[in-house]
């Protein structure tokens, strides 16, 4: 089985865990879709890099459409902050329902970190043996870090890029302060630790 088919059957027999069995955490079902969403686009990217100038519109709108959806990927893992509703008083014994929220919502997290790992490496092949590759790979890793920060607390999504581009540049531009730098910092201080422990052993032939 190859990696991107091993993805798609966690994806979906992940969705189905989260739509037939009782919890809260019903976001998740479209979180998690997002994310599958950037990883199934992530797979195109070498299918329309340009060629031509003919291929070039449709090119740059896939490319775009990618780095668009791709923030939402690494984004799950902020959202282990929910586990705070939950007091997980666990001197006072096993409370089922805790642990079964701390299990569905870290099996997702641990599903984003795999399609990440998938998804950079797409976006690894396409600077494969550029000298600037390495540099492409860090600005990639800073957009998704700015990205993330934006969804998680300007609560803009990605298609108001294109319905309020002004009005998400100006709110960006003031909320940028000390701590969101060092949010954006840490979150991608967070993908290169993820990105150099796991990585290379997931790098295989595209013969899917």
């Amino acid at each position: 089985m190859t990696v991107r088919n091993k993805a798609r059957l966690l994806y979906f027999a992940y969705l189905a865990l989260l739509i037939v069995t009782e919890n809260s955490f019903s976001f998740m079902i479209f979180n998690s879709f997002l994310a599958f969403a950037a990883l199934e686009i992530s797979y195109l990217l070498p299918l329309f890099r340009p060629r031509s100038k003919a291929e070039l519109p449709a090119g740059l709108f896939v490319y775009l459409l990618f780095l668009l959806m791709s923030p939402n990927v690494f984004y799950i893992v902020t959202d282990l902050i929910h586990l705070n509703a939950f007091p997980f008083r666990y001197t006072a014994g096993l409370a089922f329902r805790e642990w079964w929220h701390f299990f569905l919502l870290v099996a997702g997290v641990l599903l984003a970190l795999f399609f990440y790992v998938i998804m950079v490496e797409q976006v690894r092949g396409l600077f494969a043996g550029k000298r600037l590759g390495a540099l492409a790979l860090l600005i990639f890793v800073l957009l998704e870090s700015v990205g993330i920060f934006i969804g998680r607390f300007l609560r803009f999504h990605s298609v108001h890029l294109f319905t309020e581009p002004l009005a998400l540049l100006r709110q960006f531009i003031d909320s940028l302060s000390r701590d969101a730098i060092l949010f954006i910092g840490w979150i991608s201080i967070l993908q290169l630790m993820i990105l150099w422990m796991f990585a290379h052993p997931l790098k295989e032939k595209r013969n899917d």
